[in-house]
């Protein structure tokens, strides 16, 4: 009955899962599991193409049809439970212990209210609808968070929120420069989240990986700086390590201990990576008979050509013995202009080339090792930020020699549970979730950086763009997550060319190429409502034109790492104002409209608008005031108190 009951308070599919840890045979290495990752991925995409084929309509409006899409995530363990509470009550001990010896008080635990809308804005990236805020709200189960917890990450939204984060540090981007195409990339970084890959494995095959973009997406790492190997490298360390050495790519740093040699003996561990064509590709058309075909065309169809048939031709590859060399400027007494750098690490010991290694997989095996001292204390602390609003340590991408933790016990306490964890970022998350210091309201009274923070609860946030989307369209569209991009596996099979493509072959991709972009174009057609994408964030081109509604509500470029922005603007007033997904949510048939036409009378309509926008009951009041202008305003009464709770900063701000 108790099962029962939690299946129907939040819509729980439960399956039979049979795991036995003791018959899954010995540990794979990291390059084993890569292999059986990428046939894997094959395997499910053939299957996502079928199931496409069968789907291939989406509809613009609740009206029609919504599209059967199963994404498959992978669950938290239930077996797991008692050491995740375990571990919770840990840090809670830690953080009120030192909160103690300061005269500190923690805050006050949240509301249910508070923390639900807080939980689902936090782990699924989007509020919780009207009704399903009720149910929740009026439950009396005494264990109704961690029930609730357990449920969202088990959801869809737990992989698009954790794609949003990291498209900003990835500084992801669909085409990157010279006519790349990284979508692939974007897609497999998603069904890493979706399949819970340990963060090490992920880190591990995008340093590695070697192919074509739709061969290996995991190159894409590299593409996305082409032809700027330094550059890669001081962003593999600011986003993996939690250290900033660029500086040190052209002189000895200024306020940190690198050196540019050091910078110069760390990047020669990739001194034979080339992103290009392989010498003697089989996976490439022959340059001679893609030149000669050329030369017969107008010049407009043969740079068409050129283009299509480049696009295999940007790959990630490794010259065994390719050398690093000092810059031609180098000014410092320990080598000499030209000299060969040698291969060394800037934490720890380095490690040795064993039979059948190549350096970049000795430095990969290096970086994401439990051994190196920086990779599970970034990765831990970025994810505790991504929790509480504040790092450990912050910012987490500046840390230095000389950096002190604002709770060091606390610090070493998270590492310890990443390693312990096997770099698991859900089941990591799942024990912060649990913890009362995030369950504790949030500190109103604003945060300074420049100030140590000793977390007596969360910080007061405003949402990022893609929290204030996705709600939007939560409110608006029956089943979001089904929404995805328009299926590219034909455009990919139209750029595709390798060593044995014919002359006809060739000169096929002027045609399949635009009919394929154009098939997607259409399709993307159909899930629009007036000029909006139906789609989650995570689902839309990467990154957005500058006018769209999540670029100006603070959406990075993908320029810079971490660039987003969530202060606000005129811009952002204007899009809530009088914006079409605005109108969306207010027109007959979108989710809001239709619980609150559902709803039996105008106090009951009221309460489900509150709960759907503000995640919580109107006061007496606000009930009121909305009484009053309903009587008033007749049926547009309704559109109007939805209007104005969107815009009052409570519906921006996570509390």
């Amino acid at each position: 009955m108790k099962q029962f009951v939690v299946c129907l308070l939040f819509g729980v599919l439960t399956f039979s899962i049979a795991a036995d840890a003791s018959a899954a045979g010995p540990r794979l290495t990291k390059r084993q599991q890569a292999i059986k990752r990428e046939n894997e991925r094959k395997a499910r995409e053939a299957a996502r193409a079928e199931q496409r084929a069968k789907n291939n309509r989406i509809a613009k409006t609740n009206e029609r049809e919504t599209p059967v899409v199963e994404i498959e995530i992978a669950p938290v363990d239930p077996s797991t439970k008692s050491d995740v509470l375990r571990s919770a009550a840990r840090i809670d001990e830690i953080i009120e212990a030192d909160l103690a010896r300061r005269g500190l008080k923690p805050n006050p635990m949240s509301t249910s209210e508070q923390f639900m809308r807080r939980v689902y804005l936090d782990i699924t990236g989007r509020v919780p609808r009207g009704r399903r805020a009720w149910t929740f709200l009026a439950s009396k189960m005494p264990e109704k968070r961690s029930l609730l917890i357990d449920h969202l990450l088990n959801q869809p939204g737990y992989a698009s929120h954790m794609f949003n984060y990291w498209a900003g540090i990835l500084r992801l981007n669909d085409t990157g420069n010279n006519r790349l195409y990284l979508r692939p990339y974007n897609d497999w970084l998603k069904e890493c989240f979706q399949d819970n890959v340990a963060f090490d494995q992920m880190v591990y095959e995008m340093l590695t990986a070697e192919g074509k973009t739709w061969e290996n997406p995991a190159v894409s790492y590299k593409l996305r700086d082409k032809g700027m190997p330094l550059d890669n490298l001081n962003n593999t360390v600011r986003n993996f390590l939690g250290t900033q050495i660029g500086c040190a790519q052209c002189h000895d740093h200024p306020f940190d201990r690198w050196t540019q040699q050091e910078f110069y003996e760390l990047a020669a561990f990739e001194g034979g990576v080339r992103t290009g064509t392989p010498p003697k590709a089989t996976n490439v058309p022959d340059n001679k008979l893609v030149n000669s075909i050329r030369a017969e065309l107008e010049p407009r169809e043969g740079n068409r050509l050129r283009q299509f048939v480049n696009a295999n031709r940007h790959q990630v590859f490794e010259v065994p013995y390719g050398k690093l060399k000092y810059p031609f400027d180098y000014v410092y007494s320990n080598a000499e202009p030209g000299d060969v750098a040698k291969p060394n690490v800037i934490f720890g010991e380095t490690p040795k080339l064993k039979p059948g290694q190549s350096r970049r997989e000795v430095f990969a095996l290096w970086l994401t090792s439990k051994e190196n001292p920086r990779f599970a204390l970034t990765i831990a602390n970025r994810m505790w930020k991504r929790a509480m609003g504040v790092g450990v340590i912050d910012p987490v991408d500046d840390i230095t020699d000389d950096t002190e933790p604002s709770n060091p016990e606390l610090m070493d306490f998270l590492v310890s549970e990443m390693k312990r964890l096997d770099f698991n970022l859900k089941e990591f998350m799942r024990i912060i979730y649990h913890t009362r210091t995030y369950q504790r309201q949030v500190s109103y009274d604003g945060y300074d950086p420049a100030e140590p923070y000793y977390f007596p609860g969360p910080v007061l946030r405003r949402m990022t763009a893609e929290q204030v989307w996705d709600s939007l369209l939560t409110l608006s569209i029956k089943a979001p997550e089904a929404y995805l991009r328009p299926d590219d596996t034909q455009y990919i099979a139209a750029l595709d060319l390798d060593a044995d493509a014919g002359r006809n072959e060739i000169l096929a991709v002027l045609t399949k190429v635009p009919d394929a972009q154009k098939a997607m174009n259409k399709e993307e057609g159909t899930q629009k409502y007036q000029s909006v994408t139906l789609r989650r964030a995570s689902e839309l081109q990467q990154p957005l034109p500058a006018a769209h509604f999540l670029r100006q509500f603070g959406q990075s470029d993908r320029e810079i790492i971490s660039e987003g922005s969530t202060e606000g603007t005129v811009p952002q007033l204007l899009a809530l104002f009088n914006g079409p997904i605005t109108h969306m949510m207010l027109e007959a048939g979108s989710v809001i409209y239709t619980e609150v036409d559902q709803a039996a009378g105008i106090t009951n309509r009221v309460r489900i608008i509150f709960l759907s926008i503000l995640g919580r009951m109107p006061t007496s009041e606000e009930l009121a005031i909305a009484n009053s202008e309903i009587r008033q305003s007749k049926a547009a009464g309704y559109g109007n108190v939805i209007w104005a709770l969107l815009n009052t900063r409570e519906f921006l701000f996570i509390q």
